[in-house]
C-alpha cells in the first residue's frame, strides 16, 4: 500500500537494498555503501567475516583459538594498511583500508575467485596464522603468463575501480554528493539487518579491547573527513569527488580521460 515505504524504516537503503553490515557498526563499510549503486557484498565480506571470526573467538574462548586480537591486528596491518584499521573506535586508517579492499576485491572479481574463500586472510597453514595477499597475483601470473606482483594486482583493481567510477559519473552519479549514506545512518541506531550475525555489535576497539557499537550512529563530520582522505588517496578532487585527468592517465586510462574530459566530467 501507499504507506509501505514508511514502514520499511532503515531496512531498505536508497538503492533499494537491505543494508547489511553497515557503517554504524563497521565504519569502513560506509564508503562501500556510499559509492556503489549495488550492494558491494564482496567488499563488505572482507571486513565483516574477519571481524565476526574474531568476535566468535572472543565470546566462545575455544581451546584452540581462532582469530585472536593479535592475529586480527596483524592481518589488518598486512591487508588493510595499518593496525588502526582493526580499531573500530576510531575513523583513522579506514580510508586507506577501504581503498585497498576495493582494489583487491575488483581484481579478485576479475579473476573470478570465489568470495567464500578469497582473500585468504588467515590460515592454520602458517605459523603466525596470517594469510598471504600475494596469492591472487601468483594465480594471475600463472594463468596469463605475465608476471604480476601484489602491487601490480592492486593496480589492476584500481584501473577497474576507476573505470567503473568514470562510467557512473558519465551516467549521472553526482560525485561527492552522490557518495552519501542514508540519513538514518546518522540519526538512528543500527537495525537487526545491519547487525546481521553480530546482534550485540561486538567489535575490536582501541588496543584490541572488545567494545560494542550497539546503539551508536555514524558521525557525519568524521564520515565526510574520511571521504576527504579517501579522495586524496585516490588522486581525485576533494571538493567534487570527480576524477582528475592525470590520475586516469597514470592508470593507463588515457582514452577514458579523453572521453571524460570531452564530456566535462573531470575535475
Amino acid at each position: 500500500g501507499k504507506k509501505a515505504q514508511a514502514l520499511t524504516g532503515d531496512f531498505i537503503n536508497r538503492e533499494n537494498h537491505r543494508p547489511f553490515y553497515g557503517p554504524r557498526i563497521y565504519l569502513t563499510t560506509g564508503l562501500f555503501h556510499a559509492m556503489e549503486p549495488r550492494l558491494a557484498i564482496q567488499q563488505l565480506h572482507e571486513v565483516v567475516t574477519l571481524v565476526m571470526r574474531w568476535s566468535l573467538n572472543e565470546i566462545q574462548k575455544p581451546e584452540k583459538p581462532g582469530v585472536t586480537t593479535e592475529i586480527l591486528r596483524a592481518i589488518a596491518k598486512r591487508f588493510w594498511g595499518s593496525e588502526l584499521a582493526a580499531d573500530f573506535s576510531t575513523w583513522e586508517g579506514k580510508a586507506l583500508a577501504a581503498s585497498m579492499i576495493q582494489d583487491r576485491q575488483h581484481a579478485k572479481e576479475s579473476l573470478i575467485l570465489c568470495d567464500f574463500n578469497w582473500p585468504i586472510m588467515c590460515s592454520d597453514a602458517t605459523d603466525d596464522h596470517i594469510g598471504d595477499p600475494t596469492l591472487e597475483s601468483q594465480i594471475c601470473s600463472a594463468v596469463t603468463g605475465r608476471e604480476v606482483d601484489e602491487e601490480g594486482l592492486y593496480r589492476i583493481g584500481a584501473r577497474v575501480f576507476n573505470l567503473q567510477r568514470a562510467i557512473l559519473i558519465r551516467e549521472g552519479w553526482q560525485g561527492r554528493a552522490g557518495d552519501a549514506l542514508d540519513e538514518h545512518e546518522f540519526s538512528s541506531p543500527a537495525s537487526e539487518i545491519e547487525a546481521l550475525g553480530n546482534p550485540d555489535a561486538l567489535i575490536p576497539g582501541e588496543g584490541g579491547r572488545t567494545i560494542s557499537r550497539k546503539g551508536l550512529v555514524v558521525d557525519q563530520k568524521q564520515f565526510e573527513e574520511m571521504k576527504d582522505e579517501f579522495y586524496t588517496l585516490r588522486g581525485w578532487d576533494i571538493k567534487t569527488g570527480l576524477q582528475k585527468k592525470t590520475t586516469l592517465e597514470e592508470l593507463d586510462l588515457a582514452d577514458v580521460a579523453r572521453t571524460m574530459e570531452a564530456g566535462g566530467f573531470l575535475a
